[in-house]
């Protein structure tokens, strides 16, 4: 059984012979797309829990069917994108942790361990792009059914408030 010396990605080859190993050093820390995979899975995220909590009885001009429509294909959007953002994050740092663990015996890394992360980026870029092509045309959709997600004025809110207040305490939830 041969032993493998490790050797620090740093150090110098032996003998002053030029180093043919690729070596990766562990990633302790988030990169550009890291960060936006964060920032862009944070706000898909707060954009599905949105969606997710509005409820057809605040818009009656709405039939329930087609606001039910449209807040679960939202819904579904923002889902897949914030999956996607985080998965980013959690793969890239698993995958440089892997790559550190492995030296290779090459002046560059083979195919077989670039092209993974290179389909899990070509994965995130898509998927963003795709998360606002479809969140725009669900916006659209949101404006043709009359959904209006700014705040009531005070006129609107008296308009849907119950008209006595004892029903208001016996209405169910």
């Amino acid at each position: 059984m041969q032993q493998v010396v490790r050797r620090a990605w740093w150090s110098p080859s032996p003998a002053g012979k030029r180093a043919q190993t690729c070596y990766t050093r562990p990633v302790h820390h988030l990169d550009f797309l890291d960060i936006c995979a964060i920032m862009l899975g944070i706000w898909f995220t707060i954009s599905k829990l949105d969606a997710q909590g509005r409820r057809a009885e605040s818009f009656p001009q709405v039939e329930p069917a087609e606001f039910e429509r449209w807040r679960s294909w939202t819904v579904s959007i923002f889902r897949l994108g914030s999956t996607v953002c985080f998965l980013r994050v959690v793969f890239h740092q698993g995958w440089a942790y892997y790559l550190s663990q492995h030296p290779v015996n090459a002046p560059a890394a083979p195919k077989s361990l670039v092209i993974p992360a290179l389909l899990m980026d070509a994965l995130f870029v898509s998927t963003v792009a795709a998360t606002f092509i479809r969140g725009s045309r669900a916006r659209e959709l949101r404006r043709q059914l009359g959904i209006v997600l700014s705040p009531l004025s005070a006129k609107q809110a008296a308009a849907l408030a119950p008209e006595d207040e004892s029903k208001a305490a016996t209405k169910p939830d």
